[in-house]
């Protein structure tokens, strides 16, 4: 009986206790209000005089209970800040935000740490120190994200911005939404990686069809075998692309504007995936009916293809080695080898200056090479012209020009597009442009297709250095 009364009496001083605390933080906050009011109404000598007011209770209620009050002591050096940001006293501020960072050690709680990190992100902000603001939102993301789902993490962002936004930062506003984009994409590549794994389960299936077909075909057994080696060097490619996908996912810092891309392609990659088959069949076909050399050979062209446009992809924002050199000697080395590949009824021109221009030699000459073979595939008459236009100090266009059918309509949208056509492989895998568009963006440089131009096709590369 007496220990129960023990055990009792303790209880009962701890329920105490616990209505004192709640009482005294009651008073705290309500004193703050008062301060808050008082500054609205430009009475700082009073405001001040209120907080004074407060850490006297706390300090009474400390030595009463014998127990310290830090997150109580925290949240009026917090006001102290308010004001003095508020009358544009720096040095005080930064004395209150060490007390701050002394008061929120001392109390050890989450709430309070997650407050601190939010307020030091206002200080920042007030002062001009953006890049130390948004390294304390950034690290805000990162506890708040720790054991919460998806949309958890999305409200933190969302908060954050919400300042930014209220507080009329523009830096960290921009800044904040480049990584909750990051973030969002990141979301999407894990979304990506799952399907990219049922989609190699069909293609295990679509495997073992294939050698169902390889037991029905007679007297090819040699084009067979070495069909399937391509088809084992598909599926490495498959995997080859996810290993990229998760790369691109931990170097989020570098996809500013390789996101922008990538999330425009990730249904066009899916789709090629998926439809892979149907560009294989045709050759299969092909084969069973001894045809077998050129479509083993655009077999072997597609995962050569795929594999450099995936290393492009994977290494976006990594440019390009580049030094001085002169444009004109280059680029007539470029046109004499291209015209071996013209038709005698074609006249090659070149009106390239002699200046000097920073850029990569081995790059820019793939790219050229290959808007001279493809302008002379579809050219039949008339000339194919390369020329270079000086457009600003530090800008310069090189221009490839045809005569000849020109690009239809409905075909521009997706020209510089990966996998956004299936065809048949003898034809072209439709990765020629976009690999050539990858390569002009890492030599500081754009890669599009002049729409105004009627007389044929024109190509236009700018270059910035």
């Amino acid at each position: 009986m007496k220990k129960l009364l023990i055990i009792l009496s303790f209880a009962c001083c701890i329920m105490t206790t616990q209505a004192q605390n709640a009482n005294l933080k009651k008073s705290v906050e309500d004193g703050i209000k008062t301060s808050i009011q008082q500054t609205e109404n430009r009475e700082w000598k009073e405001a001040f005089a209120t907080c004074r007011a407060l850490d006297g209770l706390i300090a009474v209620e400390e030595q009463k209970t014998k127990q310290a009050s830090p997150e109580l002591h925290y949240l009026v050096s917090k006001e102290r800040l308010r004001m003095y940001m508020r009358l544009n006293n720096a040095e005080q501020s930064k004395l209150q935000i060490e007390k701050l960072e002394d008061y929120a050690e001392k109390a050890k709680q989450d709430e309070v740490s997650e407050d601190l990190l939010m307020t030091k992100a206002g200080y920042y902000q007030k002062f001009g120190m953006n890049d130390k603001s948004l390294q304390c939102y950034k690290e805000l993301v990162q506890r708040r994200s720790s054991g919460k789902d998806e949309q958890g993490i999305d409200k933190c962002y969302q908060d954050m911005l919400a300042q930014a936004k209220q507080n009329k930062n523009t830096y960290l506003t921009h800044s904040l939404e480049k990584l909750y984009s990051n973030w969002q994409d990141s979301i999407k590549a894990v979304k990506a990686a799952q399907e990219l794994k049922q989609l190699q389960d069909e293609y295990t299936l679509s495997q073992n069809m294939l050698r169902q077909k390889q037991n029905k075909i007679d007297g090819q057994q040699g084009g067979i075998i070495l069909l399937c080696i391509l088809v084992a060097a598909l599926a490495g490619a498959l995997l080859f692309f996810l290993g990229i996908l998760f790369k691109n996912v931990r170097q989020i810092k570098k996809l500013k504007n390789s996101l922008v891309i990538a999330n425009d392609n990730n249904e066009l990659k899916s789709q090629f995936i998926n439809n892979i088959g149907e560009q294989i069949i045709p050759s299969l076909n092909a084969i069973e009916k001894g045809h077998v050399q050129q479509h083993i050979k655009a077999l072997k062209e597609l995962m050569q293809h795929i594999k450099t446009y995936m290393a492009l992809e994977s290494t976006r924002e990594e440019r390009y080695e580049m030094k001085d050199m002169n444009i004109s000697a280059l680029c007539e080395t470029i046109m004499n080898k291209a015209k071996e590949n013209f038709k005698p009824e074609i006249a090659a021109v070149l009106n390239v200056p002699r200046v000097n221009v920073r850029t990569n030699a081995e790059a820019l000459e793939y790219v050229l090479l290959y808007l001279l073979d493809n302008a002379a595939s579809h050219t039949e008459s008339g000339k194919i012209s390369l020329e270079f236009k000086k457009r600003s100090a530090h800008t310069g266009q090189i221009i490839v020009t045809d005569t000849g059918t020109g690009i239809p309509e409905e075909k521009r949208a997706n020209l510089f597009k990966p996998f956004a056509e299936i065809q048949d492989l003898t034809k072209g895998d439709g990765l020629g442009l976009p690999t050539c568009s990858l390569i002009a963006y890492k030599l500081n440089g754009t890669l599009r297709l002049d729409e105004e131009y009627k007389k044929g096709t024109r190509f236009i590369l700018e270059l910035h250095s």
